[in-house]
């Protein structure tokens, strides 16, 4: 061994701990390789927080149930089921088709996760009835109710009305509107022949009546699809806002308040994405509608629709309890409900502006 020393040094205790030196390299080295791969592993196997997070988390599940077909009045919930929208809020949404405002306003009554999409003077009659139910945002935000008339039949504005057969479903909506119309516009009762039926888009097409009294999502979509040319008048152009469908929950959804501050959010995220490209979305909403319309008619009826939707000023979802009351004060007086509603309690802004505040910048870019 090279070691310069004037005292001799017995071999074998050179040997011991040069051999001992030697050894001691590898045993270091291999020490730190493997403490170096289990952490790496202990690291690898160790999800981050928001992992963990969310595989603990169930979705909170919800129906959303329709007083009608499912169309492209529900284009926005659509694309937002189709994009995941909900289940990044976690939520877990399920599209569902009713028949009418009862069976949709009975189905919310029942389950604190179900919410309904309903009329207004629906909503404000099954409140008065006793109903725990409660409004939190507009679907549209004035109503969709149009008078149709075929081609030959004059119908340039209010005037017009008079003397003509108009037919109607008997529902206090169309109520409303016929009469607020025609105390607006200056039109004599007496010589509107009013024409209550259970088949009123029917009635128009057998010739029974002259004109219709309405919805574009449902009427105006019927005749889109069966291809018949129409005319059309709209109380909004002629001084009649009254309010558009309501969503409405039951009073215990409401002790998960930041949940359907959510689903708005969600649900507007959807209307963003459903006017943001035609090619991409009106395939998605083609597959998910009843009964099913061709990809051009949809997108008329979705153009058709905006002016609903988000009126100018007016915010998507937002609450106009001026109008509510004043449909309410016309229930009353038709005595179509009995008793006043509480509408302190029976409507909730709440969730609407905590929406915005929270999601504003999801919820500003809405302009359908």
């Amino acid at each position: 061994m090279g070691i310069s020393t004037n005292k001799a040094i017995p071999m074998k205790r050179v040997r011991r701990r040069v051999r001992k030196v030697r050894l001691s390299v590898p045993l270091f080295a291999g020490a730190v390789t493997a403490g170096a791969l289990v952490a790496l592993i202990f690291v690898w196997q160790k999800p981050i927080r928001s992992e963990v997070l969310g595989t603990n988390i169930v979705a909170a599940e919800y129906t959303l149930k329709l007083s009608g077909q499912i169309s492209p009045a529900a284009a926005g919930t659509i694309m937002a089921m189709a994009d995941g929208l909900f289940q990044n809020n976690g939520l877990r949404v399920r599209l569902v088709a009713g028949s009418g405002d009862g069976d949709a306003l009975s189905a919310v009554a029942a389950d604190e996760n179900t919410i309904s999409i309903v009329s207004a003077a629906g909503f404000l009659k099954a409140r008065a009835d006793g109903l725990p139910i409660v409004a939190f945002a507009t679907s549209f935000a004035i109503s969709p109710f149009e008078f149709f008339a075929l081609p030959d039949t004059t119908l340039f504005g209010p005037s017009d009305l008079e003397g003509k057969r108009i037919g109607f479903s008997p529902e206090p909506d169309f109520f409303n509107i016929l009469y607020q119309f025609a105390s607006k516009n200056s039109l004599a009762q007496s010589r509107l022949r009013l024409v209550e039926s259970g088949t009123p888009l029917q009635d128009l097409l057998d010739r029974k009546t002259d004109v219709l009294l309405g919805r574009r999502d449902v009427d105006g979509q019927e005749l889109e699809r069966r291809n018949i040319d129409y005319k059309v008048l709209s109380p909004d152009s002629y001084g009649i806002h009254a309010p558009g469908a309501l969503y409405v929950a039951n009073e215990r959804a409401f002790a998960k308040r930041r949940n359907l501050e959510k689903y708005l959010a969600a649900t507007a995220g959807g209307w963003n994405a459903v006017y943001a490209d035609y090619g991409r979305t009106v395939p998605i909403i083609a597959k998910s509608i009843a009964p099913s319309l061709p990809a051009p008619l949809i997108s008329r009826l979705l153009d058709a629709q905006r002016r609903f939707l988000r009126p100018f000023g007016v915010r998507f979802g937002e609450l106009d309890t001026r109008r509510i009351r004043v449909l309410e004060e016309q229930l009353l007086r038709r005595r179509v409900i009995q008793n006043p509603v509480d509408l302190k309690r029976a409507i909730n802004d709440d969730v609407v502006k905590e929406a915005y505040r929270k999601e504003a910048k999801a919820l500003s870019r809405v302009e359908p």
